[in-house]
């Protein structure tokens, strides 16, 4: 029998420290083997890392897709994110989103259309300047910005990237305690049924099927996930 030469997978070869977000594929729902299922959440995508700094305080940074350091615009919610972290060394994939925050559960609104300067941020956050995420849904871009944990990467100085997904997820409960502007993704198993109901009245209208042993790709590349529509009924 020939030797075959197994691909390697250039995850592991890349330095934590330029990790990005993992892509969203372009596969169906269906060839999701043994699915876990989310709602995706709207914002901006970032990685966030957490170590620890001078005393018994810790420090935080958080970087968009781009790789781009977003720390300085969100330093009151970096020191929300550090009081809600369980350990001193954490990588997180999440969310900068508004969506935890709002005040109204399925209301037809619109999103504002003209920013001032000191909406700019969080304008990135809810979708594009003056352009609507979503037709009747409205997004009011004064709530505070929260973020949204989806994956854990990381934890106390060990990769975490090449365990299955739902040991991640279970780590990530026992990571970090949730508050008013640090929250961590609900999930549930197939099938979804009446909680489709719900998710589409709090405001999602897509979720996300993500394969339960399923490795993560800090590389931005697209991996084992597929979004698909919320059907409320």
């Amino acid at each position: 029998m020939p030797f075959q030469r197994r691909k390697a997978d250039p995850s592991l070869h890349v330095d934590p420290a330029d990790w990005r977000p993992q892509g969203f594929g372009r596969k169906g729902p269906r060839t999701i083997a043994d699915a876990v299922i989310e709602p995706k959440w709207g914002g901006v995508r970032v990685i966030v890392r957490i170590g620890p700094g001078p005393g018994e305080s810790r420090t935080v940074s958080v970087t968009d897709e781009d790789g781009l350091d977003a720390t300085e615009e969100f330093a009151d919610l970096a020191r929300e994110i550090a009081a809600a972290a369980l350990s001193d060394h954490l990588v997180v994939d999440g969310y900068l989103t508004v969506e935890p925050t709002q005040k109204t559960i399925g209301a037809d609104m619109t999103v504002v259309e003209t920013p001032t300067q000191g909406q700019l941020i969080t304008q990135l956050v809810v979708g594009r300047l003056g352009t609507p995420r979503e037709a009747g849904r409205h997004i009011d871009s004064d709530r505070p910005i929260a973020f949204v944990a989806v994956d854990l990467l990381m934890i106390d100085g060990a990769s975490l990237i090449e365990l299955p997904l739902l040991e991640r997820k279970r780590l990530l409960d026992a990571a970090l305690e949730e508050n008013y502007l640090v929250r961590i993704t609900p999930y549930v198993r197939p099938p979804i049924g009446s909680l489709a109901i719900t998710w589409h009245a709090q405001g999602f209208r897509e979720i996300v099927f993500k394969s339960a042993n399923g490795r993560y790709h800090p590389t931005g590349e697209p991996g084992d996930w597929a979004v698909a529509p919320i059907r409320s009924r």
